[in-house]
């Protein structure tokens, strides 16, 4: 089956069509693959304020069913904001502050962040998760932030199986829909609480860490 490819992750590029395709076409015109040092411009200055690394949780502090029922109107917070009401995504949010892409996410538009839980960075080596919260290690740590970050926002019910996102040089995020379920995976994450609306998006809670899979074997 040929598997649709979406718009790589990147919250600075310039779309030319709409995420899901161009019309008439059945797969999307993929964008150019932003450098890093492209990343780097839109995250800030690589040195960092403080050489201090913040302190960073892998546990979760409620359960997905809880997160943002406490909050009246999830659209009056942009993406980082609603990020940090939730205790559970503490992580996530630190990290996007640290790489300097926080700004970027509170600013005017529409953007999809698949945000890994706490408990989702307990499935990366504690070595490595320190290492990225590093001033030092700040290129690194935006590649795996950019990752969870699409410059549209996307609805889970967009989502369908067989997709991917081209995510680098022969590397693509994978997106599965179970047809009975609906519950969607990308990257090897699933997604547990949907469809959280932001002032500038939308907002998945995923159980993982994103990664990417090379392009080998993969019909186009």
């Amino acid at each position: 089956m040929k598997k649709r490819l979406l718009t790589p992750v990147i919250a600075v590029a310039i779309v030319s069509c709409s995420l899901f395709g161009c019309a008439g076409s059945s797969e999307t015109t993929a964008m150019e693959s932003t450098t890093m040092s492209e990343t780097q411009t839109m995250a800030g200055d690589t040195e960092m304020e403080t050489t201090t690394s913040p302190a960073l949780s892998v546990t979760n502090e409620e359960e997905y069913d809880e997160m943002f029922t406490n909050v009246d109107d999830t659209k009056q917070y942009d993406l980082i904001s609603l990020a940090k009401i939730s205790p559970n995504l503490s992580t996530f949010a630190t990290l996007a502050e640290t790489a300097g892409i926080a700004n970027a996410l509170t600013a005017d538009g529409k953007y999809t962040i698949f945000a890994p839980t706490n408990q989702a960075f307990s499935s990366m080596p504690r070595a490595k998760l320190e290492r990225l919260s590093k001033p030092e290690n700040k290129a690194e740590l935006i590649k795996v932030l950019q990752l969870h970050i699409l410059p549209n926002e996307v609805a889970s019910t967009r989502l369908s199986d067989n997709q991917r996102i081209k995510a680098g040089e022969d590397q693509y995020i994978t997106i599965n829909v179970d047809s009975n379920t609906r519950a969607a995976t990308i990257g090897g994450a699933t997604i547990m609480r949907p469809d959280i609306e932001a002032s500038n998006g939308v907002l998945h809670v995923i159980n993982g860490v994103i990664t990417t899979t090379p392009g080998t074997g993969i019909t186009r």
